[in-house]
């Protein structure tokens, strides 16, 4: 394959990246990216958590599973994946907002337990943006409205599900610490108008602090 684009995101940030039909894209991380999709010939067309999961029966994704449309398309299929964990296809992006909904939750019991652990004593020490706006930024040479940014495909996020209540769990297990070089290889499916943020995380988010992420594109 040859290298058509390579470049290192810093943490808190986004970018954004035209992938053609058989291109593609390889995302090496040490934590979290929030990823999303658009068709680049039609970008009223994006990436849709609900349609993935219910198309494949199942919310883990990894090597051989395909990311769909809202309009049932197959968007980009994954063709390999190192990383040991889940993937998450439940959360949407953090943003200002939600870390501001956080500080204000902040008595409650599984935010003042944590943020004691983090030394979250005030607002300031909380981020003051996220995902959603790196993105936001990321595609702000397109004609994307903000509000129609999709809940994104959550790589190295991973989770796991109480399976009687149902509760979202974030544990971060041994498996789910990325060695050096982890990565996840997307190809395109269709022309392609991806999207990421590189996310702040809050300290060591369950064992792992950010780290930069580099980002590569590859010809057919």
């Amino acid at each position: 394959m040859a290298l058509l684009h390579d470049e290192l995101m810093r943490v808190n940030s986004g970018a954004s990246w035209v992938v053609m039909k058989g291109q593609r894209i390889r995302i090496i991380f040490e934590s979290i990216m929030d990823f999303v999709v658009f068709n680049l010939d039609n970008l009223n067309e994006r990436f849709d958590q609900a349609r993935t999961k219910a198309n494949l029966g199942k919310i883990y994704i990894s090597t051989g599973d395909v990311l769909y449309s809202k309009l049932n398309h197959v968007m980009m299929t994954i063709v390999e994946d190192t990383y040991k964990g889940h993937h998450d296809l439940q959360y949407g992006m953090c943003s200002g907002r939600s870390y501001d909904e956080w500080w204000k939750r902040r008595n409650e019991p599984q935010f003042k337990d944590w943020f004691k652990e983090k030394g979250v004593t005030k607002r300031e020490d909380l981020p003051l943006w996220g995902c959603y706006e790196d993105i936001m930024n990321a595609l702000q040479n397109y004609p994307i409205m903000p509000l129609d940014i999709p809940a994104p495909f959550n790589i190295c996020q991973s989770m796991d599900i109480e399976p009687v209540t149902g509760k979202l769990i974030w544990v971060v297990l041994d498996r789910d610490i990325p060695d050096p070089g982890t990565h996840i290889d997307l190809r395109a499916e269709m022309n392609c108008l991806c999207a990421g943020s590189n996310c702040p995380q809050m300290g060591k988010a369950g064992g792992y602090s950010a780290k930069p992420i580099r980002v590569q594109i590859f010809d057919k």
